[in-house]
């Protein structure tokens, strides 16, 4: 008769539990208890390994508790596992010879209600590798069934089920909250109409909070911007349905917000760091060093801020009163948005591609029908629907490419004529995005003293109207030989 095992540890898994439950891990705990207890089992209270809400069929998704068990085999700590079924220990066979390879000759052995198996076995291997094959085809058959599930629903335009309350939603993700509702839209017009990222999740902040009740994160906000669900469309393997509940914003409005969203996050503040001063990081010297704000020295300091070059030994370091060199540069964009000429060239530019990306998004969601229903259409052609697809998508992509409509284009338009009463009211991070937009701020070393600013020394460069996406590409040189 073999020996009995010196500690053995517990293994519970439940794959789904959205509300965070644990009476199910810790039903199986009971079991297991039961089963150590029968087969005289020590059961080591140290080495409960409970791992809920977590999949084993995923070889992507981390099961913290699996590898805290794994760690525990391979350092001798436990020489036995109980588990309530073995599907809940294993589900891929990779799974399972990762666990053999560990426990090779340490004569583990490991107990369910169904049996017991030593690993040191061969028989008991191959009867594990078997199981572990079969749990894993089960796996397949029932993913494959909840996918044509799921693309049965979004066809009919209905939400996945399931999961945590969008925010916008009610519990049933199809029923619109309409407090909620008008949050998700001011939120995307003031994006779109030029305010930061980190200024809008601040004033997210101050009128909402989470679903869950918590404070807005970036992450968190940049996801509800790019759920399909707020331009009332489910997406579900690569296409766009319509919803049955009503859009938020349109479609297009969303295209043209995701494309704002692709841009690079460099014109952004850090989340969380409110913007105090116009140019911060965005005037250089002329190395191109950021400059940075710092209070005056002697007996100003208290009163009289500075930009100022931070590099160490940099050949243009330079220090400029923030005060008069904001006054400066501010006079220069507002002359420039009252500019007729200016004005005439915003207003001519290339118009938005959104739209356009939008209705091709839903006459590709049709293509996608008609591949699908071929069995009961034979006389539709195949081969052609496949080609028109591939079209779809590939002009779908130069659209974004060259999206012409940009965020800095279409920030200089709600912005042109504007007043200086109306330039004060405008949050500081817009004005700042204004900026950035329409000048590049160059500030020079002076050799002028006393009072006054020496506007000689700060050279500002119009950024060109064209947007660089939609400028032609250069063709590459070739070498010949």
């Amino acid at each position: 008769m073999a020996a009995l095992p010196k500690a053995a540890g517990i293994y519970c898994r439940l794959s789904y539990a959205p509300d965070g439950s644990l009476e199910k891990v810790e039903r199986q705990e009971a079991d297991c208890r039961e089963v150590a207890a029968r087969l005289g089992w020590p059961v080591s209270e140290e080495h409960i390994f409970p791992d809920n809400n977590r999949s084993a069929w995923q070889r992507n998704r981390k099961r913290p508790q699996w590898d805290r068990m794994l760690a525990a085999i391979e350092a001798g700590e436990i020489d036995a596992i109980v588990v309530y079924h073995g599907d809940r220990l294993i589900r891929q066979p990779y799974d399972l010879e990762k666990l053999l390879n560990i426990t090779d000759s340490k004569g583990v052995r490991i107990a369910s209600p169904s049996g017991t198996r030593n690993l040191d076995n061969s028989d008991d291997r191959f009867v594990l590798r078997i199981e572990a094959a079969q749990a894993c085809r089960a796996s397949d058959d029932t993913s494959r069934r909840v996918l044509r599930g799921l693309e049965s629903r979004a066809k009919k335009g209905k939400a996945k089920p399931g999961g945590k309350r969008a925010f916008g939603f009610e519990a049933d993700a199809e029923t619109r909250r309409e407090s909620e509702c008008e949050v998700i839209a001011e939120s995307v017009d003031r994006l779109m109409s030029g305010q930061s990222r980190g200024g809008i999740l601040r004033w997210m902040n101050s009128v909402s909070c989470t679903t869950e009740g918590n404070e807005w994160t970036l992450r968190g906000l940049t996801n509800v911007w790019k759920a399909s669900r707020i331009a009332g469309l489910v997406y579900q393997s690569g296409v766009y349905y319509r919803a049955v509940w009503e859009p938020i914003i349109s479609p297009e409005t969303w295209e043209a917000l995701k494309l704002l969203l692709a841009q690079s996050a460099e014109d952004y503040p850090a989340p969380g760091r409110e913007r105090k001063y116009l140019l911060t990081g965005v005037a250089t010297c002329e190395t191109k060093h950021r400059l940075f704000p710092k209070p005056a020295g002697g007996r100003n300091r208290k009163t009289t801020r500075l930009y100022y070059c931070r590099v160490k030994g940099c050949p243009t370091s330079v220090g400029r009163n923030i005060a008069l060199l904001d006054a400066y540069v501010e006079g220069r964009v507002l002359a420039l948005l009252n500019d007729p000429d200016f004005i005439e060239e915003i207003m001519t530019a290339a118009p938005s591609v959104a739209k356009e990306i939008a209705e091709l998004e839903v006459r590709k969601a049709a293509v996608v029908t008609q591949i699908e229903d071929l069995v009961d259409h034979p006389d539709l052609d195949a081969g052609l629907l496949m080609k028109s697809l591939a079209g779809f998508n590939r002009k779908v992509k130069q659209l974004q490419d060259s999206a012409a409509m940009s965020e800095r284009r279409r920030l200089l338009r709600r912005v042109a004529g504007i007043s200086r009463d109306e330039w004060d009211e405008l949050p500081i991070d817009v004005r700042t995005s204004v900026v950035r937009a329409t000048y590049k701020v160059t500030v020079l070393p002076t050799t002028k003293r006393g009072p006054g600013f020496d506007t000689s020394a700060v050279r500002m460069e119009r950024v060109p109207v064209a947007d660089e996406a939609a400028k032609p590409k250069k063709a590459k040189r070739t070498k010949t030989k």
